[in-house]
């Protein structure tokens, strides 16, 4: 055995106006670490639960803690099918909401959009510690809810439940933290989890670039080649991507949590 995730049972306690207000919330986990602490263990703040377990949501006041057990199993935590655990906190705020939205007899579509950070409070500190840089919650729900026509799907859902029939729509508008940065928060035994890129442009107008990251079939040729293509004016078809060559590739730590275009991609976009 080599690493696993998951193994968290979390307890949600959300307050709320009668008008569907959020004013508080608390998050209580159980957690299984495994034989010893992995960087990713929901105690390791800011990771995971600890820093964005209040999701995509103005809370006033926000309470998170843990109690972690070690076991004999391989140890947890790392960003296996996961990214450090915040997909189970991303779990806990939507169900969450899901169940005030019943309790409150609300939508839940505008549940979320009552309580969501709003566009001009960017940047915004959040009640666990973490500052997002920026977002229109607004307005990406709204257009994905005209995506795929909510109102002709609530009036569907209606419809068939006044026949005895059963009919969901789930709803999940997550801000989770990938990537492994930055590099103030998140180190590997004190190596900082930045990643580098190296751009070489010829006058016939091809270009070679070399990051740290290496693909594992995630197409990095393809959007490392757009990225330069774009923000130089050139054709990505006559970019070459250089990775995984240990004589050339600049410093960087690897292709893992959902890191390659947030990490290395902005490295290219600021070479």
């Amino acid at each position: 055995a080599a690493i696993r995730t998951k193994g968290v049972l979390d307890w949600v306690e959300i307050g709320a106006t009668a008008d569907g207000k959020v004013t508080a919330l608390h998050v209580a986990t159980t957690a299984d670490h495994g034989a010893f602490d992995a960087a990713a263990d929901p105690s390791k703040y800011p990771a995971g639960i600890f820093g964005i377990v209040t999701g995509s949501y103005s809370f006033p006041v926000a309470h998170a803690e843990v109690d972690a057990y070690f076991t004999n199993k391989a140890p947890g935590g790392i960003a296996y099918r996961c990214s450090f655990r915040v997909t189970e906190a991303s779990f806990a705020i939507e169900r969450g909401m899901d169940i005030l939205a019943d309790e409150l007899n609300m939508d839940a579509a505008e549940l979320r959009k009552k309580n969501f950070i709003r566009k001009d409070q960017f940047p915004y500190p959040s009640a666990l510690g973490f500052t997002y840089d920026s977002g229109d919650y607004h307005k990406t729900l709204d257009t994905a809810l005209d995506k795929i026509g909510y109102a002709a799907l609530l009036k569907e859902q209606a419809d068939k439940r006044a026949r005895g029939e059963l009919m969901g729509i789930g709803l999940s508008t997550f801000t989770e933290v990938v990537g492994a940065g930055p590099s103030k928060h998140f180190d590997i035994l004190g190596i900082k989890m930045f990643d580098s890129a190296e751009i070489r442009i010829h006058p016939t107008g091809a270009g070679i670039v070399r990051t740290g990251a290496k693909s594992q079939g995630q197409g990095h040729e393809t959007t490392w080649a757009q990225v330069v293509a774009e923000e130089l004016g050139l054709d990505p078809q006559n970019i070459m991507v250089e990775e995984g060559d240990t004589d050339t590739a600049p410093y960087g730590l690897g292709t893992y949590a959902s890191r390659s275009t947030p990490v290395a991609g902005a490295a290219i976009v600021m070479a």
